[in-house]
């Protein structure tokens, strides 16, 4: 005790009189100072831990090693099936589930049945089977960035979709870069960023890089204003927050696959702001990436078709996507493909949907929808539901075909919700 809790000489004066002041300090000062600081740690460590649990909706999946694996045959078919010169046809690799049972399939998705598989006519042929995975071909429309060039784009069938000035900022409503000019996406939610000042927190708007950021410039500058409703809307449109921080998309390059299309701006004060979502109300927290079920129901708010549901039909997705805005193609890895819930919803998004945050059933935010197509599924709703939900039958005469799809994909972990 002696030698944890001594004191030592720190410096010596004169008092003036002759005599000689010294200053000391204790190692009892030291403890206590080190033992309130370890304590305050533990607890801001364990309350992050507590708060980040119960935002994070329970886990459901008891085969995270079986899916481990299918994803690494998945990867593995990607890296060889969408390599730029490989196949003009074929545009996503992902991971389903076959009708009726518990099994994983790989899904490969192409665009024209009629139209060759391979550059090279003497290829082999698309596997039923790697390893042992089925793999099961879909026919799918290939996807684009959905941030509108039509302010009237789904006005007439969409009549719930908010593209109009709002005084009180909701997510789900029309909202995009100033520099996006004739374009509109959706604003998604809201998340909250610690200021510099001490108990404060600064409102933050969350939608898609391509919505809140003008992709052909590098950075972040002082003419990145988020305006509400988009500038490609008809109506009169003013500032409500600037651009903080986005992710840079990487363009034709599958050796740098993007995994997030995202971007946050703060609100600025004086506007008012509600943290919910049309018909869907206010978010509870998130899904982990890993736990994602294929043939989940999930629903979204986004600016021109509203209030739409769906259902998951593949996870892991591979997948090329084109921005129209640039003419380049992005590459994504591990994303979550959304299908329409048919008969009731003929698709899931529109142009102009980018942005739109997706949540599950009890509220917990899965991912922001940034690409997909806008064409309706023209089959009869009976046909395509039987070869086109998420589970597929590997004994139909004919590829599955999907339509009217989403996709989405963030961290959504590293977002605060509650604001």
């Amino acid at each position: 005790m002696l030698i944890l809790l001594g004191q030592h000489p720190l410096f010596a004066r004169s008092d003036g009189k002759g005599g000689t002041l010294y200053y000391y300090y204790y190692d009892t000062i030291t403890w206590v100072a080190g033992g309130l600081a370890l304590a305050w740690l533990i607890w801001y460590l364990v309350s992050r831990y507590r708060r980040a649990r119960a935002l994070r909706r329970p886990t459901r999946r008891s085969d995270y090693k079986l899916l481990k694996q299918v994803v690494q045959l998945k990867s593995e078919l990607s890296s060889r099936y969408l390599r730029p010169g490989v196949s003009n046809n074929i545009h996503a690799v992902g991971i389903g589930m076959l009708r009726g049972t518990n099994e994983y399939c790989i899904q490969v998705f192409f665009n024209d049945p009629n139209a060759e598989m391979w550059a090279d006519p003497a290829a082999a042929p698309l596997p039923g089977s790697y390893r042992g995975v089925p793999v099961i071909p879909i026919e799918m429309a290939a996807a684009g960035f959905l941030s509108a060039a039509d302010s009237r784009s789904g006005s007439a069938q969409y009549p719930n979709g908010i593209r109009d000035h709002q005084e009180v900022i909701v997510g789900g409503i029309s909202g995009a870069n100033t520099n996006l000019t004739g374009q509109s996406g959706t604003i998604g939610y809201f998340c909250t960023r610690k200021s510099r000042l001490p108990r404060r927190k600064e409102v933050h708007l969350l939608s898609n890089s391509h919505v809140f950021a003008d992709l052909r410039k590098a950075k972040v500058d002082d003419g990145d204003l988020i305006m509400q409703p988009s500038p490609g809307e008809a109506g009169s449109n003013r500032p409500i927050g600037t651009l903080v921080n986005f992710f840079a998309l990487k363009f034709d390059d599958i050796s740098e696959p993007n995994h997030v299309d995202a971007a946050i701006a703060r609100l600025w004060g004086p506007e008012r702001h509600d943290p919910l979502i049309p018909l869907i109300g206010a978010v509870k927290g998130y899904v982990e990436k890993g736990d994602v079920e294929i043939g989940e129901a999930v629903r979204k708010f986004g600016r021109t078709t509203g209030y739409t549901e769906g259902r998951v039909f593949s996870i892991y997705l591979d997948i090329w996507i084109r921005y129209d805005r640039t003419g380049q193609s992005a590459f994504f890895q591990d994303q979550f493909l959304i299908e329409p819930a048919l008969p009731e919803f003929a698709k899931f998004v529109s142009k102009g949907d980018s942005g739109s945050l997706v949540v599950d059933a009890s509220q917990h935010a899965i991912g922001l929808i940034f690409a997909g197509t806008s064409d309706a599924v023209k089959r009869a709703p009976a046909s395509v539901n039987a070869k086109s939900s998420a589970t597929i039958d590997p004994t139909a005469d004919q590829p599955a075909r999907i339509e009217g799809y989403g996709l989405a994909r963030l961290r959504i972990e590293l977002v605060v919700w509650q604001v």
